[in-house]
């Protein structure tokens, strides 16, 4: 296959990759890194087909300016995988800054080399520049969940490839001229991976979103919408996780309740209910230790898991997680009063099996009873009588 026919068909797989992106862009609008890596596939795509049509081997202000769209989506790529792993992909200011001098020298060698400096300038800074992204992929396997490891390793594999090619694509084109840069064996390996690195990324592009999506679906599915921490789903997990390991300790229930929580939706409205709501849930999600765990059970119920069975343990807990709740003031919905309140806890007996937790929801229930009746805003233990 001719040079002309490959870079023909890398630029159709650009632009259509690009494409399909920006349609799975508009069904997932939060999807983090899309919407650049969509723009950036499009431009490098349409960079080649303008290279295609002023002529591959010539200098020209559009040939020129097709560099500078090719430089500026190799920066967008590289933002988007930044964004897409949690990271800030930078001011915007000082990223076309970084553009605007990449893209001047690489103009200048054009115009002072002619077509031969043009080529080992863009090969230089677009290899570069995919080596740059190649570390930070590989950086992010130790930030990143396990799920993602595998599309970010193949992603990372595929660009380093693509890196080394460019690279030594320049360092050809300077040292043999510019027959080699579209005629060759090595000019038609480089544009075959090129093509088909740019589908292999696009697929797995998209399976680290659905990756992504596939994550959120579950968190949703564990987690309570309002305040963050496990529903009862989330919590059946937790216990069977937890017991699930070889020599899992014991746990004890914490049930908590906040006190009056009605009056507080009665008198200042729900909106300042749910910012009461998710207040006590970050005020008990901060006093845990490692291994306990939280989750909502009922309107304004949260059942704690904490790790040991000895009431030494779990008093104490409990006492650091009333003080943290009584220490709140959660501004009301209207601006102008806060909200304080307290809570009632309930503790159970210590249980060494998934099949027992929920006659330890029972007894931390019973104990949480006698603590509102003894007058709220206390600790109260299950009692075995």
């Amino acid at each position: 296959m001719d040079p002309f026919s490959v870079i023909v068909m890398l630029a159709i797989h650009l632009v259509v990759s690009g494409g399909l992106m920006f349609l799975v862009r508009r069904m997932m609008p939060d999807a983090p890194g899309l919407g650049r890596w969509a723009l950036a596939t499009v431009m490098f795509g349409a960079g080649y087909l303008v290279r295609l049509a002023v002529g591959l081997e010539t200098v020209s202000a559009l040939g020129v300016a097709s560099d500078g769209v090719m430089l500026l989506a190799v920066l967008l790529f590289s933002d988007g995988v930044r964004e897409f792993t949690g990271r800030s992909p930078g001011p915007m200011r000082s990223r076309l800054l970084l553009w605007a001098v990449i893209f001047s020298a690489q103009a200048a060698a054009s115009l002072v080399g002619g077509a031969l400096w043009r080529h080992v300038g863009i090969n230089l800074a677009t290899g570069s520049m995919y080596a740059v992204m190649t570390c930070s992929l590989a950086s992010e396997l130790r930030r990143q969940a396990q799920p993602l490891h595998a599309p970010l390793r193949l992603l990372a594999t595929l660009i380093g490839g693509l890196s080394m090619l460019t690279l030594l694509r320049s360092y050809s084109i300077g040292t043999h001229g510019m027959d080699v840069a579209f005629h060759g064996m090595f000019a038609k390996v480089f544009y075959i991976y090129a093509s088909l690195t740019a589908l292999l990324v696009a697929m797995t592009l998209l399976w680290l979103l659905f990756l992504r999506l596939n994550g959120q679906l579950a968190e949703l599915a564990t987690r309570d919408a309002l305040t963050g921490v496990y529903n009862r789903n989330g919590l059946d997990q937790a216990l069977k996780q937890h017991f699930a390991r070889r020599d899992a300790p014991p746990l004890t229930l914490l049930l908590v309740d906040i006190d009056h929580f009605k009056r507080i939706n009665d008198t200042l409205g729900h909106a300042t209910g749910d910012a009461t709501l998710k207040a006590v849930a970050n005020a008990l999600r901060l006093q845990l230790r490692g291994g306990d765990f939280v989750a909502r059970i009922g309107g304004e119920e949260f059942l704690i898991g904490c790790v040991g069975a000895q009431h030494e343990v779990a008093l104490p807990l409990a006492q650091r997680l009333r003080g943290s709740v009584g220490r709140l003031q959660v501004p009301a919905a209207d601006g102008k009063r806060r909200v304080f309140c307290t809570v009632s806890v309930g503790v159970s007996a210590g249980f060494n099996s998934y099949g027992d937790w929920e006659i330890a929801a029972s007894q931390a229930d019973q104990a949480l009873y006698q603590a509102k009746a003894a007058g709220r805003d206390g600790v109260q233990p299950f009692v075995l009588v």
